[in-house]
């Protein structure tokens, strides 16, 4: 048996505030609040810590702040502390070090962001009064039909076409759903009275379906987990997304009808977790093994006089220069480090930056008939992080912009994560 402290803070920053690195103006308004739910697992060997949030992307120095606050008030490390960011659109995307190139007083329009920090690490230390036995844990998944597509789709020449998530084209719409991970996992956890104290759910694809780029919205996960939080109320809820760097719901929703995606996919995914509740698998408690490991990260080498230049004339590219110029700046030659938390047959596997899905199916192939659930954007230090052969072919633009790898991140990441994944707990 170990224990389990669960926490939530609202960590919506004011009307005005920047969305994604969109300087030219703010959020006009708020169409739903933005959570950090907090998981905080306790045993004799140690404490960790597991937070889903609301938020587009926390890059270096941004993630390290809330991480540091975290793991203080949880009374544990950062190497056992992670932060797991949805990766909503319409939601803040903190990078001071890529928003310094991209506005002079950057600062000033984030001052919002320490007040959350604070927030954040004092629920965190009221958490700890909260602790509860855990008897039992459950897990399941099950398909979801008509939500992920792969965005990246070759036409006829095998010229790589973009898929949004909103997509308008018809032509791109009427395309197969592609290379995807079709099933959404969830794990859940009992007390000694029989109840579902918690749950975590776990699905790859982009998760935005009416991004606008003008409010503050938690999108499609957000409103699952408001459904699940209604269903059932007495536990927490946290979703979180897999590696869906190259996926989108772009096939299946609506270009105009932004309300009606929300409630659409919200719908969706709340159906699956209730479907995985009523179908867990449900064994004794087990103990917790928390492992890592971690590789060179194969960094492309930045010019960055390209770079500013590019910033200076191509305004719709400035983000990604300054995103590889703050990348640079902050630790150009970066550890990629693999977290896997273990509980008895759960494995639970949080990864920086964004992933294709392949990644997430090489995952799932390691241990086929076993549960692992992956959780990408775990810090986006990264950004996209393609297969090798993906900078092979012509089109779509993960390869070119907000990219900073090269090839050799494929074989690197399968040799360590194979490694880390056929380790026994010894359970």
């Amino acid at each position: 048996m170990f224990r389990l402290a669960t926490f939530k803070v609202d960590c919506t920053p004011p009307c005005g505030a920047v969305v994604g690195l969109n300087f030219q103006g703010g959020a006009e308004f708020i169409r739903d609040p933005l959570y950090l739910r907090g998981y905080i697992f306790s045993d004799g060997n140690g404490r960790y810590l597991v937070a889903s949030m609301d938020y587009c992307t926390l890059l270096h120095s941004a993630y390290e702040q809330l991480q540091t606050a975290l793991a203080e008030g949880a009374g544990t490390s950062v190497e056992h502390t992670v932060i797991h960011c949805i990766h909503q659109h319409d939601a803040p995307l903190i990078d001071f070090e890529a928003a310094k190139y991209i506005h002079p007083q950057a600062h000033l329009r984030f001052s919002w962001y320490s007040g959350i920090i604070d927030k954040c690490r004092q629920a965190a230390a009221a958490a700890l009064n909260d602790f509860v036995g855990i008897t039992e844990t459950g897990f399941s998944e099950c398909r979801l039909h008509g939500y992920a597509s792969n965005r990246r789709m070759p036409d006829k020449d095998g010229r790589i076409q973009v898929r949004l998530s909103r997509c308008a084209e018809q032509a791109l719409k009427d395309l197969p759903a592609g290379i995807i991970d079709p099933m959404l996992r969830t794990c859940a956890f009992k007390d000694i009275h029989g109840g579902i104290v918690a749950t975590m759910s776990f699905y790859a694809t982009h998760p935005q379906v009416a991004n606008t780029g003008n409010k503050f919205s938690a999108d499609a996960p957000g409103e699952a987990v408001r459904l699940m939080e209604e269903q059932i109320p007495e536990a927490a809820h946290a979703f979180f997304t897999g590696t869906g760097g190259n996926v989108t719901a772009g096939k299946y929703t609506s270009a105009d009808d932004l309300e009606g995606n929300i409630l659409k996919f919200g719908r969706k995914l709340a159906d699956g977790i209730s479907a995985n509740i009523k179908g867990m698998q449900w064994e004794a408690a087990a103990n917790i093994a928390w492992r890592q490991t971690s590789f060179t990260f194969p960094a492309v080498t930045v010019d960055r006089n390209k770079l500013i230049a590019m910033l200076r004339k191509d305004h719709g590219h400035a983000a990604s220069a300054a995103a590889l110029l703050g990348a640079d700046d902050f630790n150009p030659s970066a550890e990629y480090v693999i977290n896997m938390l273990q509980i008895g047959s759960i494995r639970l596997v949080l990864l920086p930056g964004e992933p294709f899905v392949e990644y997430q199916l090489y995952i799932q192939s390691l241990i086929p008939d076993e549960f692992v659930a992956v959780a990408a954007n775990c810090r986006d230090d990264f950004l996209y992080l393609p297969l090798a052969a993906s900078f092979d072919e012509t089109g779509g633009y993960e390869t070119e912009y907000f990219c900073r790898t090269t090839p050799e991140f494929e074989p690197r990441f399968k040799d360590a994560v194979s490694t880390l994944i056929s380790q026994n707990s010894g359970k």
